[in-house]
């Protein structure tokens, strides 16, 4: 009885958590953790390697209102960044992606780990210089309205 029970509880805890994993997938409007706007909207997917990316699909802009647009004359300087893929191989482990986040303004990339929240539809990303997210910052993801 105890194989049974044991074995059942192995199978709902790796469902719930794939569960949690699938939720992360689509468009997520990044906030930066320094100002607090809105700065880009991401789309999470899963790929065929069955690991998961996220990639940059528009840049906001704050308008004099505090509303925000997509960025539709974005400076030089920042038009490569719309297209790129700044989520990277990430695996899940547990209830968590976990691999390799870019960060375009600082040109580096960091170990990377996505957490979902469920009572507030929102993402963290933690991004740091060690694999145990000690040396880093995290940034809140708010999904997407488009």
């Amino acid at each position: 009885m105890k194989k049974i029970v044991l074995t059942f509880s192995f199978i709902l805890c790796a469902v719930l958590s794939f569960a949690q994993v699938n939720k992360m997938l689509g468009d997520w409007d990044t906030i930066d953790d320094k100002s607090g706007d809105k700065r880009s909207r991401v789309h999470v997917y899963k790929a065929t390697d069955g690991k998961y990316y996220g990639k940059v699909l528009a840049l906001y802009k704050k308008n004099a209102d505090g509303t925000y647009s997509d960025w539709l004359d974005v400076p030089e300087e920042h038009k490569n960044v719309v297209g790129m893929v700044i989520l990277k191989e990430l695996e899940p482990d547990g209830d968590v992606l976990k691999g390799r986040c870019y960060d375009p303004e600082s040109k580096k990339t960091y170990y990377g780990k996505v957490s979902y929240d469920a009572g507030k539809d929102q993402i963290t990303l933690r991004g740091s210089l060690d694999k145990l997210g000690l040396l880093g910052r995290s940034q809140t993801w708010v999904r997407s309205a488009k």
